[in-house]
C-alpha cells in the first residue's frame, strides 16, 4: 500500500471535515422544514445526519450556527450573484430588469424555504433575527443600486420599494408552490411586472 503524503493527509481530513459539515447542514434543512426551526433539537440533526451531537456542537455550536450556514448558502449563491452583476451591467433597463428577474429566480429557486426558516426563528431567537436584518440591508441595498442603474428618467427611490417588494420570497412560494407555477413563469412574470411598474409607469 503506497504511503499517504502529510498534505495528502490534510486534503483527505478537509474533504472529510466538509462533507460532515454539508450533512449536517441538509438534514437540518430538512428538519426545520418538516418540524419547524424551534422543535428541532441538535440531538435531532445529529441522527438525521448520522453523525454524533458531539460532532454537531464542533461544527456549528448551536442551531442559530447551523443557520447562519444554511443563511450564507442564499445570500452567496453564485449563479444569482453573476446574473445581478450582468444586470448591473446591462446595455438598456429592459435588459437589466429581465436579468434581475432571472437572478431572483434562481435564488428563490434554491433558497425560498431557507428564508421562510430564517424568518420562523427569529420571532424568537435574537442572535438570528440580528443576522437576518443584516442580510434583508444587504438585499435593499443591492436592489438600490439595481435602480440607480435603471437611468436618470426612472424614481429610484419609488423604484427601489417597488423591486424590494415584488421580489420578496413570499411571492416566489405563493406562485410556485401554492399556486402551481412554474418557475419559468414566474421569471416571466416578475421580468413583466417591473418593466410595467418601473418602466411604462
Amino acid at each position: 500500500m503506497p504511503d499517504v503524503k502529510p498534505d495528502q493527509r490534510v486534503t483527505l481530513r478537509t474533504e472529510r471535515a466538509l462533507v460532515t459539515r454539508q450533512r449536517i447542514v441538509r438534514a437540518a434543512r430538512t428538519l426545520f422544514t418538516d418540524r419547524g426551526y424551534g422543535a428541532t433539537t441538535l440531538n435531532a440533526i445529529a441522527a438525521e445526519a448520522g453523525v454524533a451531537v458531539q460532532t454537531v456542537y464542533a461544527v456549528f455550536g448551536s442551531k442559530a450556527g447551523i443557520l447562519t450556514a444554511l443563511r450564507a448558502t442564499v445570500a452567496d449563491q453564485p449563479e444569482a450573484d453573476v446574473l445581478f452583476g450582468e444586470a448591473l451591467a446591462a446595455p438598456s433597463p429592459k435588459r437589466t430588469l429581465k436579468l434581475f428577474a432571472r437572478s431572483i429566480r434562481r435564488r428563490w429557486e434554491f433558497g425560498y424555504d431557507i428564508v421562510a426558516i430564517d424568518t420562523q426563528a427569529a420571532a424568537t431567537d435574537p442572535t438570528v433575527r440580528a443576522g437576518l436584518e443584516a442580510i434583508f440591508e444587504r438585499r435593499r441595498a443591492g436592489i438600490a443600486r439595481l435602480a440607480a442603474s435603471l437611468g436618470p428618467s426612472v424614481d429610484a427611490d419609488h423604484a427601489t420599494a417597488i423591486i424590494d417588494a415584488m421580489t420578496l420570497p413570499d411571492v416566489y412560494r405563493e406562485l410556485v408552490v401554492v399556486h402551481g407555477w412554474t418557475a419559468d413563469q414566474y421569471e416571466t412574470w416578475l421580468a413583466d411586472a417591473l418593466r410595467a411598474q418601473i418602466q411604462d409607469r
